[in-house]
């Protein structure tokens, strides 16, 4: 069932001395994994008495996710505050105990930021023929894929999950300074922290 689904996967290998600890990523439909890849499961089983009566038992299957739903929490395991949280935990492997024990703001339609980080974590996100379906289901949304305007777009969504996670700037400045920093980043120089802060006050205004 979960490989016929767009579903949340996160890589297992890793280290606290990355540019990014976590790094994680919704996979299009049929997309497989190898076995250091986690997947997070994109239905619940809650089976009605009427389902019981059914073969096969579809209708047991409930969604974890909407679609928006599905990019808003994918962005905020991929934020800056979300991995500031595993360096403290991991090693060499992003162990599942001490994934699934991190806490994630679960943010749903109508809640403060909802929109503004799962639109822009969608067009991040949803680029390629594997994502056509998904980008129609989500309104025709234009992916990103000039690498500075795929920068700009994760300073602002980095910026926004500070403010989801209730973080003020003293706060936020603090994890940004603190933050380790790799010798030669892909993305993640002096001005992508610089612009993380700015983006923040920008939100905040």
């Amino acid at each position: 069932v979960s490989i016929g689904e767009y579903r949340i996967a996160y890589r297992d290998v890793t280290n606290n001395t990355n540019e990014r600890t976590l790094i994680a990523t919704v996979l299009p439909k049929g997309a497989p994994v190898v076995h250091t890849v986690q997947t997070l499961r994109p239905y619940k089983i809650e089976p009605t008495k009427g389902d019981l009566e059914n073969f096969p038992l579809h209708g047991a299957y409930k969604r974890v996710f909407t679609d928006e739903e599905l990019f808003c929490a994918v962005r905020l395991l991929n934020s800056i505050p979300f991995d500031f949280l595993m360096r403290t935990k991991v090693d060499t492997h992003v162990v599942k105990y001490k994934f699934t024990e991190s806490q994630v703001p679960r943010l749903t339609k109508g809640d403060e930021w909802f929109d503004y980080i799962s639109t822009r974590a969608a067009r991040l996100n949803c680029y390629g023929d594997g994502f056509e379906e998904m980008r129609d289901r989500l309104g025709g949304i234009e992916p990103a894929t000039d690498m500075d305007e795929r920068r700009e777009v994760q300073t602002e969504l980095d910026a926004a999950a500070f403010h989801a996670y209730g973080l003020d700037r003293e706060q936020t400045a603090f994890v940004l300074d603190d933050f380790y920093r790799v010798q030669n980043p892909r993305v993640m120089d002096e001005d992508y922290f610089d612009m993380v802060l700015e983006k923040y006050d920008e939100l905040s205004s």
